[in-house]
């Protein structure tokens, strides 16, 4: 009978790893991101798969990489975290996601996902809702847009042509905040977005992937290489452990009688 509360707990512990993780607000509290005016606002819950940091500021003509554009066009932080359901990526960059696009101004561009880290990038959530795409939308693409600065130093900025596959979620804020980081009097902007993992097919948990992030000029850029997906359980799996420990414990008593 001792085992019962154990099996119990495990059994909670398994929904709890199919829920979600994240409120898909653009409030990146619940991952752990802070605003203190500290270095450390960037670091992350220890839990998040894997993030990247590019902290850097400046006036507009500041060099960046490997474009210029200051703050106004500055990625600074990129982070990705799964669990059995789906794909959780945020954002925080110096680009108001309503700049247009137009002249010398460039609008954001959208998450590019590489499956194999090859460079052929096969899916981009849409960020904005440009080019006629579906807010959310996850894509299999055909054809992604090309920034200003050469093939060679940068990647996919925006999703031109693909085939919808299904809808996740992105949230973004469009009010600068200032106190992140060691740079108080930047201003701030964030992403959050949620992926079903079922819309990625056989991709998903086959291998490595990257998740890449510019905008439209792609001035400046970030990429994140989580480790595989497969090394989430799927939630069938994980409920069959609580299962299989009452049916040891049956066993077990079994025996004894």
């Amino acid at each position: 009978m001792r085992l019962l509360p154990i099996v119990a707990g495990l059994l909670a512990c398994s929904l709890s790893l199919q829920a979600s993780a994240y409120t898909i607000d653009a409030n990146l509290v619940d991952w752990g991101v802070a605003r203190t005016g500290s270095v450390t606002d960037w670091t992350p819950n220890t839990s998040v798969k894997a993030w990247a940091v590019e902290d850097q500021t400046g006036g507009l003509g500041t060099r960046l990489s490997p474009g210029y554009g200051g703050q106004a066009y500055d990625v600074e932080a990129l982070y990705v975290d799964y669990d059995a359901q789906f794909l959780y990526l945020a954002m925080v960059t110096g680009h108001n996601p309503l700049t247009p696009n137009v002249g010398n101004s460039f609008a954001p561009g959208d998450f590019a996902i590489d499956f194999g880290r090859n460079g052929t990038f096969e899916f981009g959530l849409e960020t904005t809702g440009s080019n006629g795409k579906t807010r959310g939308g996850l894509y299999a693409v055909t054809q992604w847009g090309a920034g200003l600065w050469g093939a060679s130093n940068e990647g996919p900025t925006s999703i031109l042509a693909g085939n919808l596959l299904g809808l996740g979620e992105v949230a973004y804020t469009t009010t600068g905040v200032t106190n992140m980081g060691v740079y108080a009097a930047d201003q701030h902007f964030f992403y959050e977005a949620r992926i079903p993992v079922a819309l990625f097919g056989s991709y998903w948990g086959a291998g490595d992937f990257d998740v890449f992030w510019t905008m439209n000029c792609a001035n400046d850029s970030l990429k994140v290489d989580p480790v595989p997906g497969a090394s989430i359980p799927e939630p069938g799996t994980l409920a069959l452990l609580p299962l299989g420990l009452l049916g040891m414990t049956w066993f077990s008593r079994r025996r004894r009688a």
